[in-house]
């Protein structure tokens, strides 16, 4: 399945179940964490799925992906997928301590709790999927230019 089917089967329809069903915490849960999965899918195509690139360029493409308009939505899906997320706090490029944030407090029937630190899941999850939707690699309009033939 490349990035754009991945896209377009899986994440679109866990976004439209949630915004379908705005109360409904799994379809939010959901939607964040499939979303969160699509820069590493991307990152994949970019490098036309060689199985010969390393871990570290994989994590690196796919950050560069996320950039900066999809850092709020990965730092979510972490401390949802794993309960909580340990940030490490630096001063002058050392390390100073760290801030924990869980998810711990969230509570499926209480959507005031939706929260991961300051960011409000349901807002992180409209904003990524409009930024994920921007991206040219999750067009459904065709094959990526890779794997075109001529």
């Amino acid at each position: 399945m490349d990035a754009s089917d991945f896209f377009n089967t899986v994440v679109k329809r866990n976004y439209q179940e949630f915004t379908a069903s705005s109360d409904d915490y799994r379809s939010l849960w959901n939607a964040i964490v499939s979303m969160n999965t699509v820069a590493e899918h991307v990152a994949l195509e970019q490098h036309q799925y060689n199985a010969q690139v390393s871990r570290q360029e994989l994590g690196r493409t796919a950050n560069q992906i996320r950039d900066n308009d999809l850092a709020d939505l990965k730092f979510c899906a972490e401390a949802l997928k794993h309960v909580r997320k340990i940030k490490d706090v630096k001063i002058f490029g050392q390390v100073q301590g760290s801030i924990t944030v869980t998810s711990s407090h969230v509570l499926a029937d209480n959507r005031d709790t939706w929260t991961i630190g300051s960011h409000d899941l349901a807002d992180v999850a409209h904003r990524a999927f409009r930024t994920l939707s921007a991206l040219p690699e999750l067009s459904s309009d065709g094959m990526p230019p890779w794997r075109c033939s001529l």
